[in-house]
């Protein structure tokens, strides 16, 4: 089994994947938020590039609630930003969330290929998504969105303590290179404190999402993207 990292969204655009295990990764916000909404009752996510395809796609639900961001920012006539603290209410139980977001939607939807399986992680669902891909026969990738096409260290540092804990794969170089960081990285906030895309949430009063986005394992959850329903479900809880 191999495992390797594509260090942009764009870069999913750009190459195939077949016959593997995808694991997306946004930690600052949009995978986040997908598992801490999933977590807290929402049924179905579906993710899509623009917001006037959440905005067309909506009302063919009973139960639907829009959210995203653009640039961080909350977008006008939305239901929810992109703070996983948002989704932490009884409110959100059994909706469909319509999802559109600057990275991290458009990375799942840039993913093509054959007979893949496609994961959604961050640093809150870290162990079960390692204890998963630990006991596969599947190489795998890790796809981090990255900030509008450039790589992000947040998404990196994430994808480093992934690969750190899986012994049983043959790793790239770039895959080694992410496990180094990660070997060295004692306080994820430390780390991450002068990275661009950090700075700019903490710049815009984020301090609190920052917090709980890099607090690891606090969900033991699965969650798998289905691009035929273009839909993302749990399947562990």
């Amino acid at each position: 089994m191999k495992i390797d990292v594509f260090l942009t969204a764009e870069e999913a655009k750009r190459k195939a994947i077949h016959d593997s295990n995808i694991v997306v990764i946004d930690v600052l916000r949009a995978t986040s938020v997908m598992i801490t909404a999933i977590a807290h009752g929402v049924s179905k996510i579906y993710p899509y590039e623009s917001i006037e395809e959440v905005r067309e796609a909506s009302p063919a639900s009973s139960f639907s609630i829009l959210c995203g961001e653009r640039k961080g920012l909350d977008i006008d006539g939305f239901d929810y930003g992109n703070s996983p603290l948002e989704y932490q209410n009884d409110t959100i139980q059994g909706a469909e969330m319509f999802m559109t977001t600057t990275n991290g939607t458009r990375a799942l939807r840039n993913i093509h290929g054959k007979n893949n399986r496609i994961w959604i992680a961050s640093f809150l669902n870290l162990s079960s998504m390692s204890t998963f891909l630990a006991a596969e026969k599947k190489d795998c990738i890790v796809l981090c969105a990255g900030t509008e096409n450039q790589f992000s260290l947040d998404d990196a540092l994430c994808a480093g303590m992934l690969i750190q804990k899986l012994q049983n794969y043959e790793k790239s170089d770039i895959a080694l290179a992410l496990e180094i960081l990660a070997k060295n990285s004692e306080n994820i906030d430390e780390s991450l404190h002068t990275a661009k895309h950090y700075r700019y949430l903490k710049s815009i009063g984020l301090e609190k999402d920052l917090e709980y986005c890099c607090t690891p394992d606090q969900y033991s959850l699965l969650l798998e993207y289905d691009p035929n329903t273009n839909s993302i479900h749990s399947i562990s809880s």
